[in-house]
């Protein structure tokens, strides 16, 4: 997987060129520097109000805080995770087996129709050293993910997952990793991307920690 970085990490030089795309094409002159300052703060509350909502599990309420709208939403629960990954993180669920995986699939949508896939994944291990090697893995560019449930769960076509837009955390045992990817063309810029991504890894692990 490509571009690991911690939970609710949004460059900020990228926030101002997000404010400005949401706001469409119709928005008038470029700001000066004090209301750029102001748009970038406004646009930084927004991504923290919506990451208080997913610790949450709010999904609606993220979305909402993003100016985006919830769509459908289907999870697993699985034991095999080796089945469910491909290239090296394949290889280390293989030799390393997971207690469980949970997978949980989703869309939002922007006003202009625009749409975006979310993927998260809760992977648990016996230990937490486990889990810290499967992340440092799932992190590294071209090593493999976790594949994301089929796309017709959520009512869109099947999801590729590309890394750009990938955050990952680590609670306990438990490896979380969250992937956002454009479906239909619209405001989606990719800071965006990242801070939907960054936005997902926070949400609580929706199987609890059973077996435990």
């Amino acid at each position: 997987m490509a571009k690991g970085k911690g939970a609710g990490t949004v460059l900020l030089a990228g926030v101002l060129a997000l404010a400005v795309a949401s706001a469409g094409e119709d928005s008038g002159p470029a700001p000066d520097s004090g209301s750029s300052q102001a748009v970038a703060n406004t646009f930084a509350a927004r991504i923290a109000a919506s990451q208080e909502a997913a610790r949450r599990g709010d999904i609606a309420a993220a979305a909402q805080q993003l100016g985006m709208t919830a769509g459908p939403r289907a999870r697993r629960h699985n034991v095999n995770c080796a089945a469910f990954a491909t290239g090296q993180v394949r290889q280390y669920l293989l030799r390393t087996p997971c207690r469980s995986m949970d997978r949980l699939l989703f869309t939002i949508r922007d006003a202009r129709g625009g749409t975006i896939a979310v993927a998260v994944a809760w992977v648990d291990f016996r230990t937490g050293a486990e889990a810290r090697e499967f992340r440092r893995i799932d992190d590294a560019p071209g090593t493999g993910r976790i594949k994301p449930l089929p796309g017709s769960v959520a009512g869109i076509p099947n999801v590729a997952l590309s890394g750009r837009h990938h955050r990952s955390r680590q609670v306990g045992t438990t490896a979380v990793s969250a992937d956002a990817e454009p479906v239909v063309s619209g405001q989606q810029t990719d800071t965006l991307l990242d801070g939907v991504a960054g936005v997902a890894v926070l949400l609580p692990h929706l199987y609890g920690q059973a077996g435990k």
